[in-house]
């Protein structure tokens, strides 16, 4: 792949292979072991898609910041993978295959 002096065909590869990636990784994620385990799994992604990131104001790797809002989420989130953390640990299962990403 010839990105050349065109960043913007670079970033373009780079972000389809962004998401073939993100794509196996979803495909190789393993299956929830309970009905309550799923329900937590669903909880855990509705509280990461409320995540709200502040363009205007980045960190020193480039990654921008949360809002307030956006915090409070991942905080909530947060809350939930250890949640599910203990939930394995209670059933025996070995939890750091979950939080591979």
């Amino acid at each position: 792949m010839a990105g050349g002096r065109r960043r913007h065909t670079i970033r373009s590869y780079q972000r389809r292979i962004d998401d073939v990636l993100s794509e196996e990784r979803d495909r190789r994620k393993p299956p929830p072991i309970s009905e309550e385990h799923a329900a937590l799994r669903r909880r855990i992604a509705e509280a990461c898609a409320e995540i709200e990131v502040d363009p205007e104001t980045r960190d020193g790797f480039g990654h921008p910041y949360c809002t307030l809002k956006g915090v409070d989420a991942v905080l909530r989130a947060l809350d939930l993978m250890f949640e599910e953390r203990e939930l394995l640990e209670r059933q025996g299962v070995d939890w750091d295959i979950y939080w591979s990403d």
